[in-house]
């Protein structure tokens, strides 16, 4: 397979509908190109009867994909990463502040991209040139990019409730200390807002600096409109507005329990990082995942990412305790 040099990015933050995005785009490719999908829990069948299955056995996940013939590029990316082109050297703190694990920025932790995952190809894998990349994306000429994030506090709950329920101590501790012994707080303000800011502020830089190249798009309103905003999102992707007859289907498709009933069906998580054959889905409801947190603690995450530059108002604040109560 001819090297990547040049391809569309869908990046998310940590548990921003990574795994979503990843099944509902796949889904609709398998689709257009004539596949069947059977809907675990309707029975209903999707797609060309007569048209191969969906391989969920052999899925990994990515992070390329083979999208030629739904999106104008072969190829795309969907996964973690910071934004390629992105000046470390213009944020003082950046290099100073490492990520609290990795996977917050795949296409610069030395992987070896000769060897890239590409799902719904004939082959394994295809070589990915990142400096290609990152040279595009520096002058404003890369293909299109966009993030999609999640509220600070909303993402570290989530990423907190993921980590104690990882397989692997890379995850489920920090310097040896269990998450399951670690207060939320301490976890939001030395591990989780540091991690994320440094995520966040290479995409508003590349925003800022190439707006018609940069999407940033909130999570909260892609779960809120899964088809409209997943829509836009591939759009942009695609450089122009295009009709999709079956995204409605495929984000249908994607819908947790109809993920959860597949991972049922194949007897682990999806993404493979599950202890006792748990899901990897959150059941959290976007918005009111955090309610343990207070009207202090808010207005110190704010607080401390406004002191690192990143824009505050981009963000789709929860409710906190109070306000929750207020309003009930």
């Amino acid at each position: 397979m001819l090297s990547v040099f040049s391809l569309p990015i869908l990046s998310t933050v940590p548990r921003s509908g990574t795994w979503f995005l990843r099944y509902a785009i796949s889904f609709l490719c398998h689709l257009d190109r004539g596949g069947r999908i059977d809907d675990r829990l309707t029975q209903r069948i999707f797609g060309d009867p007569s048209g191969p299955s969906f391989d969920f056995q052999n899925f990994r996940g990515g992070p390329l994909f083979h999208v030629g013939g739904t999106l104008p590029d072969d190829h795309l990316f969907i996964g973690h990463t910071v934004c390629p082109g992105f000046a470390a050297s213009d944020v003082d703190w950046w290099r100073s502040t490492p990520f609290h694990v990795p996977g917050y920025d795949y296409l610069h932790e030395g992987m070896n991209y000769r060897y890239t995952p590409i799902e719904l190809a004939a082959g394994r894998y295809a070589p990915l040139r990142v400096p290609a990349l990152e040279r595009a994306a520096r002058r404003g000429r890369s293909r299109p990019i966009v993030l999609v994030y999640r509220n600070p506090l909303d993402q570290a709950v989530s990423y907190f409730r993921y980590g104690q329920n990882h397989k692997e101590a890379t995850y489920n501790s920090i310097k040896g200390r269990p998450l399951a012994a670690m207060a939320l707080r301490d976890y939001l303000f030395e591990s989780a807002l540091p991690s994320y800011a440094k995520q966040f502020i290479s995409f508003q830089a590349l925003a800022e600096r190439h707006p018609g190249q940069v999407r940033l798009v909130p999570y909260e309103r892609l779960m809120a409109q899964p088809v409209e905003v997943l829509a836009g999102i591939l759009d942009h992707l695609s450089g122009a507005p295009r009709e999709r007859p079956a995204l409605a289907d495929a984000v249908w498709l994607a819908r947790r329990e109809h993920m959860k009933a597949i991972e049922q069906e194949l007897g682990r998580s999806l993404d493979g990082t599950r202890i006792d054959r748990g899901s990897h889905t959150s059941q959290v409801t976007p918005g009111r995942s955090d309610l343990r947190i207070d009207e202090r603690t808010r207005s110190e995450a704010m607080a401390f990412l406004d002191r690192r530059g990143l824009d505050v108002g981009l963000f789709e604040w929860p409710l906190t305790t109070q306000a929750a109560t207020a309003a009930a």
